[in-house]
């Protein structure tokens, strides 16, 4: 609707009259001076009021999703020792119907970055965080507004940072104006906008909240109390929290208590710590839906969306997602609640399903590590050194066959998406193009598939239903990608068709077959294909994230994404002691790629399947017992030295015949993506253009 904006008129009393909207259905005056009007405000009003901040009057506007403000200029008089305020000129702050464009020097400050809004009869009681959503109506109700100080809290990136720009800081600014109708309209309205923003409603009011003491330096419960408590309370999110006394109870809570009365899972601790979350709601949904947990049909999504908070030794998980360990950063994106499908990747062997992995499943060097670190536990974070450097002096390798679905190499059209999936290659950003189209696919073929289940069933004798029921569920799987490609193919458009065909094969709607393969009756689409690679390895993995850290900023996998629907199997071949050491140097800096190094191979799969060449097909070398519990309970038991052991997400999986499938977006987690990283020019040279993967992202380091 087209509307216009009046010219405000400004007092010398440091307040102002409230623009008003002129609409298709008439024109009324936003703020009338009676507490009323507030309730007959939309978003599409225009706030616009003179406050005070720290002494100095402001100019301060309030549009759609933006919040303006910007310092009054001083014009001098005739008069001596006599100055009058006036507001900026009118072609520097301007609104449009289409569009805003401010002055130079305002300050913006959009309503997704909002943490709280609180108003005090002081200073510092509007500091203090705000009352429940009761207690504030009752406070309201018609009595006479007495409160003249608005603080807001928000967040902000350190995007000028030069050394870390993926960091979020908590700021406060603290309004004052002396009509205290003028401030309850103003925090009304900032908390009405707050709550209809995009991610207004996705913020969660009641949390669950796992810590562990044990993790990384066994300062998970200091943090939480630190860094994580006072902002939950500053946001007025009611957390119950779990300390964690023994391994695999933060899964067996999820498995049986009630969790209906919360809106998300957090968990403060490790990577360890994040998979036990991981597995436990994604196994929790499988009971709820009936699923076979040892050999199901398909993988379900979990309803409850997952929290990270770093307080582990590397924190490569919470690293990837946000491009920084900082427990700050961390808690901000919980508040904030802005949410993104992370990919989960299955890992069973020939016979059940073991467990989720979200990070990494890696055999041979760093499997020795993990295994061997547990007898330094004493060391604390450094046992990873020591760990490492010995078995990277021992330099072994191990034979080993891998069967992987090869991703099409070519694309089908010119101009295909599916170049995405190739070349060139893209870092996960913000905003990434790649991950967003995944995510559409995703919602577009489960709609479908939902309809379809849907209508087989209606089609269905109520004396069938029972003895048909575990065929449909295995014939659904095996066949629904056949038969609803056309009709999904149809309604999709040139751009995301080749794309599509590259996901008819996603893991999440097959069964685990014998042997960790397809079934004989399904044909592979066309472009998939089944390929085998034999040989020594000095370490083999699969990387469902970057897995980066502190110490690896770029990780082991730097093109990886969160929510592709892929996973990067990296298999570095048995060479030279040098030759580990170029290896070791390319994961560690940001210039370094290990794609550039002639001994390592680096495959972009969504399934693939390992096996030894001597390890006898025998139970006795299945650990389907072991594979679930802490390194400290199993790590090494049985094994022999002439194999290695996989290490998944801290843990150890004794299995000789491993099967990881990459499961597209299976869990929402609490982020908004890394941001490039900008290092600082030498002057003269023009700055680094924004990545591929996200060439709309405006808040990329490079555009600020």
């Amino acid at each position: 609707m087209a509307r216009s904006q009046s010219d405000p008129k400004m007092t010398q009393s440091g307040s102002t009259e409230f623009a008003k909207t002129t609409t298709a259905g008439g024109a009324g005056d936003v703020y009338g001076g009676a507490a009323s009007g507030a309730a007959a405000c939309s978003s599409s009003d225009v706030l616009l009021n003179n406050f005070q901040l720290k002494k100095k009057s402001y100019r301060v506007l309030l549009h759609g999703q933006h919040l303006v403000w910007e310092r009054m200029q001083r014009h001098s008089v005739k008069r001596p020792n006599e100055t009058q305020k006036v507001p900026l000129p009118e072609q520097q702050l301007t609104v449009g119907a289409e569009g805003s464009s401010y002055g130079a020097h305002s300050h913006i400050l959009h309503m997704d970055d909002i943490v709280s809004i609180c108003a005090g009869n002081s200073k510092h009681e509007s500091l203090q965080p705000p009352p429940s959503n009761r207690d504030q109506q009752q406070a309201d109700g018609d009595t006479k507004p007495t409160a003249q100080f608005l603080t807001i809290n928000y967040a902000e990136r350190l995007s000028k940072s030069k050394t870390d720009c993926n960091r979020w800081q908590l700021r406060r600014i603290t309004f004052y104006n002396a009509d205290a109708y003028i401030v309850r309209q103003w925090q009304r309205q900032l908390q009405a906008r707050v709550a209809s923003s995009p991610t207004g409603g996705q913020r969660v009011q009641r949390l669950l909240v796992f810590i562990n003491p044990f993790g990384g330096r066994k300062a998970g419960a200091q943090t939480y109390e630190r860094f994580v408590r006072p902002l939950f309370q500053l946001a007025g999110i009611d957390a119950t929290c779990i300390t964690t006394q023994r391994a695999n109870q933060i899964r067996d809570i999820l498995l049986t208590h009630d969790l209906s009365c919360y809106e998300a899972v957090c968990c403060v601790g490790g990577d360890g710590t994040v998979a036990e979350v991981i597995n436990g709601l994604v196994f929790r949904r499988m009971r709820e839906l009936g699923l076979d947990e040892q050999r199901p049909a398909y993988i379900p999504r979990p309803t409850l969306p997952v929290a990270v908070i770093p307080a582990g030794s590397t924190d490569t998980i919470v690293y990837s997602m946000h491009g920084t360990a900082d427990v700050r950063t961390a808690a901000i994106h919980v508040v904030l609640g802005q949410r993104r499908g992370l990919d989960v990747c299955s890992v069973s062997n020939n016979r059940t399903l073991l467990r989720f992995c979200a990070s990494v499943l890696s055999y041979g060097y760093l499997g020795d590590v993990a295994a061997e670190s547990e007898q330094y536990r004493w060391m604390g974070t450094r046992r990873y050194e020591y760990s490492g450097i010995k078995a990277f002096f021992n330099n072994r390798g191990y034979d080993a066959e891998l069967q992987l679905l090869e991703e099409p190499t070519e694309p089908e059209t010119p101009q295909s998406p599916a170049s995405i999936y190739t070349e060139p290659p893209s870092v996960c950003y913000a905003n990434c193009q790649r991950c967003s189209i995944a995510s559409s696919l995703q919602e577009q073929r489960s709609t479908l598939f939902a309809a379809h289940a849907d209508g087989s069933r209606e089609e269905l004798q109520p004396q069938q239903a029972e003895q048909q029921k575990k065929l449909a569920e295995q014939q659904a799987q095996l066949n629904d990608d056949a038969t609803v490609a056309v009709n999904c193919e149809s309604q999709l458009n040139e751009i995301e068709t080749a794309l599509y065909r590259s996901q008819l094969m996603r893991p999440t709607s097959l069964p685990l077959q014998p042997g960790g393969s397809y079934g004989s009756n399904m044909s592979l689409p066309s472009g998939l294909q089944w390929k085998t690679i034999r040989g020594n390895f000095f370490l083999i993995c699969g990387a469902n994230i970057t897995c980066a850290c502190a110490r690896s900023p770029n990780g082991i996998s730097r093109y990886s994404h969160l929510g592709d629907g892929c996973l990067d199997l990296i298999l570095v071949r048995k060479t030279s002691f040098l030759n580990n050491v170029r290896f070791l140097l390319n994961t560690a800096g940001r210039a370094g790629d290990i794609r550039n190094l002639p001994f390592v191979e680096v495959y972009r799969t969504r399934k693939f399947i390992f096996r030894t060449f001597t390890a006898p097909a025998t139970e006795e070398n299945l650990s389907l017992a072991g594979s679930r519990q802490p390194i400290a309970q199993n790590g090494g038991n049985g094994v022999s030295s002439e194999y290695s052991s996989w290490n998944c997400d801290g843990e150890v999986v004794t299995d000789l015949d491993i099967t990881m499938s990459s499961h597209c977006q299976l869990i929402d987690v609490f982020m908004r993506g890394p941001h490039s990283y900008s290092k600082p020019q030498k002057p003269g040279v023009s700055a680094p253009t924004t990545p591929v993967s996200s060439s709309d992202n405006i808040y990329c380091c490079c555009k600020d």
